[in-house]
């Protein structure tokens, strides 16, 4: 008998496969990188203050690479020893004590509230789905003594709604150790200051910055929000708990929070921006009234693609770092002074390089519609062009991301070409 002949579908295999193989290639090659960057953090904690500055901030920049590069830090094997390194924490002598015994929930102004949180919570994550309810009470007496501790340590941070989804990230990750605590503490004095305090002026104004970050990137996406009349406050709960309440995947959450660690605090804001850039046409589809558009912009996290978003974000972060951003915005210079946002790098952050770049030939912001629609000169037929309405204007735009090379624009019965 001659042999059985493959058809050319099957050779090529399963749809799905080869990008697959791909994908397990890329972790296995990041699994050894950050085995290699494990070991000289090791080493570096092992010598202590004998360490110099420049071995600790090599250290860092490799570290920082690998989370802001596709699939982050991969895995809990690996944040559990480089979370804490971020965030100023020496596993040496803190890893492995128990956070039981901190003051009692009774003794803090907060503690109803927390302990009400804290009984609805580690529900949602894919990986607390199949738990054992006995397991889950004991993360909960877990959660709320961080919590408590991290509150009863300083008394100027403020307990806030969504407070106890940030600290589950850490407590799912880490485990329940001194090391978690001092983590958590380190994080909300810094990064999460701002939502902690009393009030939340500061954080309603600074999720402003939003919308003059949109309208710098996507000059027509941000004219349809506009004219829904829909406010920048729908990224609020995405900025203030980094993205852990909305998100089911615990591995997306824990994802973004490698980004998170090793970048501007403001970073969460430029990856909700990244957020409703991935989903722009989906948003210019969405008809302009308030309550559709800011419920469909609530859930767009659910659908985001994670990798694509915080490129989209690193992207905008070097086009305009947050502090030509503040410039675009009416933001008052004594309080931005005094705001925990633009005191970065923080105390625990020693390393040179962590203000520096972390992306190369970096593309430009695009062009202004409004200057290249001036521009306009001479009109010849394009057929079968492809064009985006442009909101607001008989013009009709074709560049999606209002790209500087020659771009067509149609009005009735005519094509025209800029020069």
């Amino acid at each position: 008998m001659g042999s059985k002949k493959h058809s050319r579908r099957h050779v090529r295999g399963i749809p799905g496969r080869a990008p697959a193989a791909r994908e397990r290639r890329l972790i296995q090659y990041k699994e050894r990188e950050l085995r290699a960057a494990i070991l000289h953090l090791r080493a570096l904690e092992r010598h202590g203050d004998v360490a110099t500055v420049e071995e600790r901030d090599q250290c860092f920049h490799e570290v920082r690479r690998l989370a802001i590069t596709p699939k982050g830090l991969v895995s809990e094997e690996f944040r559990r020893e480089a979370w804490p390194f971020l965030l100023g924490v020496d596993r040496l002598t803190q890893n492995g004590l128990s956070t039981t015994g901190n003051s009692s929930a009774e003794t803090h102004r907060d503690a109803a509230q927390v302990e009400k949180d804290v009984e609805r919570s580690l529900w949602h994550y894919d990986v607390l789905q199949r738990i054992k309810e006995s397991d889950r009470r004991s993360k909960r007496r877990a959660l709320t003594q961080i919590i408590l501790g991290v509150l009863n340590a300083n008394d100027e941070l403020f307990y806030f709604q969504g407070y106890h989804d940030i600290v589950s990230v850490f407590l799912l990750t880490l485990g329940n150790s001194k090391n978690t605590m001092q983590a958590v503490q380190n994080v909300s004095e810094t990064y999460q200051r701002e939502p902690m305090r009393s009030g939340f002026e500061q954080v309603m104004e600074t999720t402003r910055l939003l919308f003059p970050l949109l309208d710098a990137a996507d000059e027509l996406l941000f004219q349809h929000l506009h004219a829904s009349g829909v406010e920048p406050f729908f990224a609020l709960p995405w900025m203030i708990t980094w993205f852990a309440h909305q998100l089911k995947r615990f591995e997306d959450v824990a994802r973004l929070y490698d980004v998170f660690l090793v970048t501007h605090p403001l970073f969460s804001l430029y990856v909700s921006a990244g957020v409703v850039l991935e989903a722009r046409e989906k948003i210019l589809r969405c008809e302009r009234d308030f309550g559709t558009m800011h419920g469909m912009l609530s859930s767009l996290p659910l659908s985001m693609d994670i990798e694509k978003v915080i490129a989209r974000a690193l992207v905008l972060f070097h086009q305009l770092p947050p502090e030509q951003l503040r410039k675009l915005s009416d933001l008052d210079a004594g309080s931005v002074s005094r705001c925990a946002y633009f005191q970065y790098p923080y105390e625990y952050q020693p390393w040179p390089c962590i203000s520096k770049p972390m992306l190369k030939d970096v593309p430009p912001l695009p062009a202004r519609l409004s200057r290249l629609v001036k521009q306009v000169s001479f009109f010849f037929i394009v057929p079968n062009h492809v064009l985006t309405v442009a909101w607001g204007s008989m013009v009709l735009y074709r560049g999606v991301e209002m790209e500087t090379r020659p771009t067509t624009f149609w009005v009735p019965g005519r094509y025209f070409e800029k020069n």
